[in-house]
């Protein structure tokens, strides 16, 4: 569902930290990113910010502590060494690499949470096709595979019920196997259906198809230009940390 802001413009402002990060390990570009374009993003797009589910945060919770605990026991040990236990090592260069894998993943998930019951695939999809990013056939078996997921989850939870009723085994290995029968079949059904309705032509419309306006280039401009000062003011305080040796 639209909500203002085209999908596209969303998806590259949520993806703009992941492009960042990745060329240095200092834990202070990840925050130089993702503050500014937080408020980007609420500036031009504030009716796409939804603030994710409980269950979201915890998780987000879980995935920092996890990598911040990996990070602070097996880094390389730099400088002053506090503990040493087998392969474990906690150090000065310890805590430098925690910290920076905490704020890389905060950074990269926050903005993809917030925006992400605002994407649609379908018209995500539909502006790659129309512009000829990907073949029409690609985006159309994407966007119903993207459909068919939730059918795909009831059909396990009913060849689950059924065997169960019929005293049959409910290892994974024959529920998978017995719904994946049913997913081939519908498929085959329902290329048919899109065969007879005209998918397969060339330069189809896309219902869902809407041209990119003035504010979601500017969204995109201004997340662009977040990263690129971000990395411009870690290189030059001299805190930068190639990732790339």
């Amino acid at each position: 569902m639209n909500r203002g802001r085209h999908s596209v413009a969303l998806l590259g402002a949520s993806a703009v930290p992941a492009l960042v990060v990745v060329w240095t390990v200092d834990p202070f570009t990840p925050i130089l990113t993702l503050v500014p374009l937080l408020a980007v993003m609420w500036a031009f797009a504030p009716n796409a910010l939804i603030y994710p589910s409980r269950i979201a945060y915890i998780a987000l919770g879980i995935a920092i502590a996890s990598t911040g605990i990996a990070s602070l026991l097996y880094a390389a040990p730099r400088g002053t060494i506090y503990f040493e236990l087998g392969l474990m090592t906690v150090s000065d260069g310890s805590f430098a690499v925690a910290a920076a894998s905490m704020t890389r993943i905060a950074a990269i998930a926050l903005p993809a949470m917030f925006v992400a019951s605002s994407i649609s695939a379908h018209e995500f999809l539909a502006t790659l096709a129309v512009k000829r990013v990907v073949p029409a056939r690609f985006a159309l078996a994407t966007l119903i595979a993207l459909r068919l997921i939730p059918v795909i989850a009831s059909d396990l939870d009913e060849t689950r019920q059924a065997r169960r009723a019929n005293g049959l085994s409910q290892s994974p290995f024959a529920v998978a196997l017995t719904s994946l029968v049913i997913a081939i079949r519908r498929a085959v059904r329902m290329s048919d259906v899109a065969e007879t309705r005209g998918f397969s032509k060339p330069h189809r419309l896309w219902s869902a198809y809407q041209p990119m306006r003035f504010l979601d280039w500017t969204l995109v401009a201004f997340a662009v230009a977040v990263g690129v000062g971000a990395l411009y003011v870690t290189a030059t305080t001299g805190e930068w940390n190639s990732a790339i040796r």
